[in-house]
């Protein structure tokens, strides 16, 4: 191995490297494979050594664990348990570059913190800590740098600018300042009510959200997937490499996929007309790229079986590029929906590679009954290939080599607890944060049917209307 990148890479697992080192170790992390496996490789080395040189597994010389908290005096709420191997400092770390490597940047951790608390532990309930020794009480302090791990169970905290967070287990958030923290793993809910909460940010390893009030939920995937729900008010969402912000207001909802595209997915109600007007995702077109008219678009079912039901049997897959939605709420003939409880994959051939832009699709439904909206579901998950010759859709397909560009679940989005939370109309807008999703020729929907489980309704969505812009 080269001699200065060892001793770059040592120096960070020892807790010694500047600023600049970690910045020159970020650059070398992302952009050379050898450098990714070789601090790997001296990680764990690092880490078993690490593991047997004493009897709490802390390394002499090595960067020092997160600081306990102190309540008035009282001893630490987080006891220091004795550690075990993958608890270490050294192994930490190498985890902490592992994911930072995922998601494309190196967060550094400074080897010394301030002892003023900036957060404090609320209400606790049910609560479940991944450390075996952990103890949390209620008015415990947290500084910044000192990482939450919640396995499951709800935690409240109070930042000092007012802001209010709720961490729903399981989920790992760091406390970085008075008005800021870091979720790398599982979901929470932010309240900024305050005047100097006013600002009030999370971080995801993909998206970086910023309160302008008063009410939002974030999200964090193993993957690196990020999504953001505005319960009331408005946020900004920052994404690297774009300078213009998306600002999402109440009702609004929004995920971003990991990867250099930075796939964006928008999800929003209609008003539930034929004319399928949305707060900001256009209604269905004919003036997209895969509109049949312009003789280019071909869509087919290549697994799976649409609905055939005497009375009620879908429509050909035709009517999805057809330029509009459906004339009303209930409409099989003007929809595309699978067979009751079955996967299906529609594939949509441009015709020709494009930039894509813009992914569009729409779904209405809602019989007599008002509850009975599941058909209006949108669950799917998007792939893409770029090549003429057709890849295998009969197996795992990203194996067969098509590209994962979206997982979408409105109900999800919509935090749908009751039917009535649903809406019967809907829109999910994938995009890409710097322009474009990528260059595809082929789109394949991986369509599921909706959550409910009822002999007597039907559950699978009715799609009325796919919508691709992109250039050549």
């Amino acid at each position: 191995m080269n001699p200065e990148l060892e001793s770059l890479i040592a120096r960070y697992l020892d807790g010694v490297a500047s600023p600049q080192d970690v910045a020159e170790l970020s650059r070398r992390l992302e952009t050379d494979g050898n450098a990714r496996t070789a601090y790997l490789r001296q990680a764990h080395l690092h880490a078993s050594l690490a593991a047997e040189s004493t009897d709490t597994g802390v390394k002499a010389g090595s960067t020092p664990g997160p600081i306990l908290p102190e309540v008035g005096g009282r001893e630490p709420a987080f006891a220091p348990p004795t550690r075990r191997w993958w608890q270490s400092p050294a192994w930490l770390a190498a985890a902490c570059v592992a994911l930072a490597i995922a998601g494309g940047a190196i967060k550094y951790f400074p080897t010394s913190t301030p002892r003023a608390p900036v957060a404090w532990f609320g209400e606790l309930r049910d609560c479940r800590w991944v450390g075996r020794d952990v103890q949390v009480h209620s008015g415990d302090g947290l500084r910044p740098g000192q990482i939450v791990e919640l396995s499951s169970g709800t935690a409240g905290l109070k930042f000092r600018s007012g802001a209010l967070v709720t961490l729903v287990g399981p989920v790992i958030f760091e406390v970085t300042s008075a008005n800021s923290g870091f979720l790398t793993l599982g979901h929470l809910k932010a309240n900024a009510a305050t005047p100097e909460s006013k600002g009030f940010t999370v971080q995801t390893r993909t998206a970086q959200v910023v309160d302008v009030g008063t009410e939002f939920v974030a999200a964090a995937a193993p993957d690196g997937q990020s999504r953001v729900d505005v319960t009331s008010g408005e946020v900004c969402v920052l994404l690297d490499g774009v300078k213009a912000p998306l600002r999402l207001r109440t009702g609004d909802a929004l995920s971003v996929e990991a990867g250099r595209a930075q796939v964006v997915v928008r999800i929003e109600s209609g008003d539930g007309t034929a004319a399928f007007r949305f707060p900001t995702i256009e209604p269905p077109s004919n003036r997209d790229a895969a509109d049949r008219a312009a003789g280019r678009a071909t869509m087919r079912v290549v697994r799976g079986t649409l609905h055939d039901t005497v009375g009620i049997p879908s429509g050909p897959p035709e009517v999805l590029l057809d330029g509009r939605g459906q004339s009303k709420a209930d409409s099989p003939s003007e929809s595309v929906f699978f067979a009751n409880n079955a996967t299906g994959l529609l594939l949509l051939d441009l015709g020709r590679a494009l930039s894509v832009t813009k992914i569009n699709t729409y779904s209405w439904h809602q019989n007599k009954d008002a509850e009975n909206r599941f058909r209006a579901v949108q669950r799917f998950t998007l792939y893409g290939f770029a090549g003429d010759v057709l890849p295998a859709t009969d197996g795992a397909l990203a194996e067969a080599g098509w590209i994962q560009l979206a997982r979408v679940n409105s109900d999800d989005f919509f935090r749908v607890a009751q039917p009535l939370d649903r809406p019967a109309q809907q829109a999910c807008s994938i995009t890409g944060a710097q322009g474009t999703v990528g260059r595809f020729r082929y789109l394949l929907w991986e369509v599921e049917p909706t959550q409910v489980r009822k002999p007597s309704v039907m559950n699978n969505t009715f799609y009325g209307e796919f919508d691709v812009y992109g250039e050549p």
